[in-house]
């Protein structure tokens, strides 16, 4: 540890602590009687001095300090920091460092609730650099705009975290939060002086109806309030509040971007009471799945679709099927619904499914909807418990909650409830309608993925419900920044004439490869999956990867390459953006050796072609790719 102490006239100066052993580096600074620090990475400065601290009680914690602060331990690769104030008070800060990056949090002692107006956390990035973000908080779903700009333009927008930047000097950064529970999940606010600030957003429904969660009247769906006072609870035990790692992923190139390990590394672990191996426990079963919602035609939701539905999937040796909003109103819906409850149909559906060899998972909102009387949500402790009951008796495998619309505390909370209970009754989770992965499936394990994607199910609303940015732009840019925070529920695939015409049905394909997710929940109508040139890559596509490689010719927003391991084979997926162009692609992610490659490529916008050649590891792949193009290739070794 290096310490340097500054005197300048007789007044304290600057005081900064530094921590000498990953590539990533925080020097915690003393300014002016205010706390702040910087982040060097490779012995460079990647992030100049920038303010620390919150506003609790209508008082800033960090600023008026009595001393300089002090690192008191130092345990499990957490420094921990006592800061000082001059009025008596204390504040600790914990600090992560590694190759990956930097992740610090605030620990405020408290013996009761306190009241958060703000937070004064902020990064401060070098002129000339640029960021890609989400323009909206990702809880708002379908409305999820990227935007591309210099980070000296961004005062005054919302970024949806993780947002990620490129430096001049060429080194990415991303900025998000981990192990959010027991607090407000936060987004970012662009301010002068290329900064971005930890912030937080209610909406204005929830705020001016009184209710505290779930999807309020269309007027509201994207308010965003900013900087609401809020009140969080302190931890009884530990006497103290917690807010979630303030996380810095740092990369030398997208590759390491990619395959950052630092949400990971600073997520609390699974409960073993309720999952005795950890992700490993028998009954969480990640997998491929259908959903009807882009399903054309008049019976997408009846029950001998759902049955037809379940055929396809066991040919196309899929795992499960979800079945949509709508399945609890069978009884009125079904022709021979007199006399029959919704879990009769339901029971009628897993049993017919389960002599498949095909799970059933169901649909449901968090909580009640504007104007459906109808709607009783989870956030009813006894509805919630005897729903989750009734699903497991009869033999559902996992529950898609949807419409949560916020991340405020309450909400927070009531996500951490439905994934305790429906792990009491071994249940998978899928949350949709909801706001960005913060680790949390790392510490429940039976939640797959969530949304917080503007994903295919908003194809047709692009200039009315839906809008957004150019989807070979939009998917382009999503795997280096949602990405980043853990798998989606982007539920891909989609082959019939509404969807984009701006992406070939070749870049539609290679997407299911792109967008991973433990639940990967496609979209297209079975007839296409059945009759696709491409269907082996339906058939055989992994959930779950050994080894990920982000190609050198990638370009956020332009080309987005990533070979993927599953074993011994490899997979080599591309989503071109707008400009057609040629690639010529090394594969040196490829041990040395022969290789029989199948591939698919684009005959025309809406013609996938199937075909097959061998090649050696040392030879470039030669690919033309037309605009919103895409291709997808398996590598087997033939001979060493």
């Amino acid at each position: 540890m290096i310490i340097r102490k500054c005197l300048l006239g007789g007044i304290l100066g600057v005081f900064s602590i530094s921590i000498w052993a990953q590539n990533a580096r925080l020097n915690l600074l003393h300014e002016k009687n205010r706390l702040s620090f910087e982040v060097r990475f490779h012995e460079k400065i990647v992030i100049p001095s920038s303010p620390l601290g919150l506003s609790i009680d209508n008082r800033v914690l960090g600023q008026e300090l009595a001393s300089a602060p002090s690192l008191i331990s130092s345990d499990n690769g957490i420094k921990c920091y006592e800061i000082k104030h001059k009025d008596g008070s204390t504040l600790y800060l914990d600090i992560r460092e590694s190759d990956d990056g930097i992740a610090f949090r605030y620990r405020i002692p408290a013996n009761g609730p306190r009241c958060v107006y703000e937070e004064k956390t902020a990064f401060t990035f070098p002129q000339d650099t640029k960021v890609w973000y989400a323009s909206s908080p990702f809880q708002y779903g379908w409305i999820q705009a990227y935007q591309e700009r210099p980070v000296n333009q961004i005062a005054g927008e919302l970024l949806a975290p993780p947002a990620t930047f490129r430096l001049p000097d060429g080194t990415y950064a991303a900025v998000t939060e981990a192990n959010l529970f027991h607090y407000h999940g936060a987004v970012l606010f662009g301010e002068p002086e290329n900064r971005v600030r930890f912030g937080y957003v209610e909406n204005k429904g929830h705020l001016e109806t009184g209710t505290m969660t779930g999807l309020p009247a269309g007027r509201y769906y994207h308010e965003a309030v900013r900087n609401v006072p809020w009140i969080v609870y302190p931890d009884s035990e530990k006497g103290e509040i917690r807010t979630p790692w303030r996380i810095l992923m740092l990369a030398e190139n997208l590759n390491n971007l990619v395959n950052n390990k630092i949400i990971a590394n600073v997520s609390d672990q699974p409960n073993p009471e309720l999952f005795p191996n950890g992700a490993d426990t028998e009954w969480i079963k990640p997998g491929r799945s259908i959903f009807t919602w882009l399903v054309e035609g008049p019976n997408r939701l009846s029950v001998a679709n759902h049955k037809k539905y379940v055929d396809g999937a066991a040919e196309l040796g899929l795992q499960s099927v979800v079945v949509d909003d709508g399945w609890e109103w069978w009884p009125e819906t079904e022709p021979n619904g007199k006399g029959k409850t919704k879990w009769d149909f339901l029971s009628e559906l897993v049993n017919y499914a389960r002599s498949k060899n095909i799970d059933i998972w169901v649909w449901r909102p968090s909580s009640p909807r504007t104007g459906n009387a109808k709607d009783i949500g989870l956030n009813d402790p006894v509805e919630r418990k005897n729903f989750m009951k009734k699903c497991a008796e009869i033999g559902v495998k996992g529950l898609k909650i949807d419409f949560f619309h916020t991340e405020n505390l309450y909400t927070v909370n009531l996500m951490e409830k439905i994934l305790q209970d429906a792990a009491r009754e071994k249940l998978m989770v899928v949350f949709h309608g909801v706001n960005k992965p913060t680790g949390d499936s790392y510490t429940y394990p039976n939640l797959l993925a969530k949304e917080a994607v503007r994903g295919l199910e908003c194809v047709g609303g692009e200039q009315s419900w839906a809008p957004g940015p150019a989807w070979p732009y939009h998917n382009t840019v999503l795997p280096f920044t949602r990405w980043l925070a853990g798998p989606a529920d982007y539920t891909p695939l989609n082959f019939r004439g509404f969807c984009p015409p701006s992406v070939t049905f070749t870049h539609q394909l290679a997407s299911i490869y792109m967008f991973t997710s433990p639940m990967l929940i496609m979209a297209a109508d079975m007839e296409d999956m059945l009759a696709c040139p491409g269907r082996q890559f339906i058939e055989e596509v992994p959930i779950e990867w050994d080894e990920s490689y982000v190609l050198p010719q990638s370009e956020i927003g332009k080309l987005a390459a990533i070979a993927r391991r599953k074993g011994d084979v490899w997979y080599l997926a591309i989503l071109n953006g707008e400009e057609e162009k040629q690639l010529s692609c090394k594969l040196d992610f490829l041990e040395k050796g022969t290789y029989q490659v199948t591939f698919a490529t684009d005959k025309g916008r809406k013609e996938i072609v199937m075909n097959e050649q061998k090649t050696k590891s040392d030879r470039n792949l030669k690919i033309h790719l037309l605009s919103g193009g895409g291709y997808l290739a398996k590598f087997v070794k033939v001979k060493k």
